[in-house]
This record gives structure tokens, sequence and C-alpha cells, in this order.
């Protein structure tokens, strides 16, 4: 086998890894293209939405999630669109946002799911955000305990 050809097993062992790391790992990721269409939806979305990615693949996230306030969340990512800069979303500012139950209803204080949500351009290989990724982390443990901690305090 040439040196080439090794190089690029190589790289296709590393993509493979990578998408094997990006499909378990305990967070959402959803890629939109510029007209909010989804691209990616991994395994996470999937086991909180009941959503298959085959099923939103394509589709507008507004469609697909009806709890998300559109006009808002344009708002909230022209920057990101814009200037090609990471924007954030706290759960101080939006508890969520995608409603999801949260899983653990019995030692939870919330039926949904609170989330931080890093909002990150994708560029094309010329430098033009292309697509908008969505890291979505579930902070229900960290935002039950400090809005318990608020309520004794006061």
């Amino acid at each position: 086998m040439s040196n080439q050809a090794l190089d690029e097993l190589a790289q296709l062992e590393e993509l493979h890894w990578q998408l094997s790391i990006l499909g378990a790992i305990d967070v959402g990721i959803v890629v939109v293209d510029n007209a909010f269409q989804i691209q990616v939806w991994n395994a996470f979305m999937e086991n909180h939405s009941g959503l298959r990615p085959s099923q939103v693949r394509g589709k507008s996230l507004f469609s697909c999630c009806s709890e998300i306030d559109e006009s808002w969340l344009r708002r909230k990512t022209d920057v990101v669109w814009q200037l090609g800069s990471r924007a954030f979303i706290t759960w101080q500012q939006r508890p969520y946002l995608f409603r999801f139950r949260h899983y653990r209803p019995v030692t939870g204080n919330s039926d949904w799911m609170y989330q931080n949500v890093t909002l990150l351009p994708l560029t094309s290989t010329r430098g033009d955000v292309t697509h908008l990724c969505f890291i979505i982390y579930d902070v229900s443990e960290q935002a039950c305990s400090q809005l318990a901690l608020q309520q004794q305090e006061s």
C-alpha cells in the first residue's frame, strides 16, 4: 500500500472516530443552513425530542420545533451569521431553547430541561459563514440547585 493510500485510510479512520464521538457525546448538536434547514441532528437530540435525524434533515428548524420563538432566535443569531462570532444563550436568559422533558422528574424540580446553548458559526473553505451549529448543554442540575439556593436565601 502506498503512503498516500495509508494517509487516506488514516484520515477515514479519524473521520469515523470523530463521527462516533459526535453521536455519543452528551450534548445536543444541531446544524442548520442559512435558511434554518436542519442538516445535522445528533443522538442527544433524537433521544430527547423523539425525532430521528431522517425525520428532520432538510426541514425547517421552526417547523420541527414549534416551541422556538422564530423572530427572537433570528435576532439572536444575526451576529453569528454577520460577524462570524460565537454567541451564547444561558438558562437565566431563557430556560430552554428546545422544550425537552427533564429526564430526572423524581429528583428534579422542573418539568423541562434547563439549557445553555452555544451558537457556533461554521465557515466554508473561503471563510464565509454557511451554517450555524447549536450546541445544547443540559444544565438542569445546576439550574435547579441555584434556584433552590435563591429560594432559601429569600
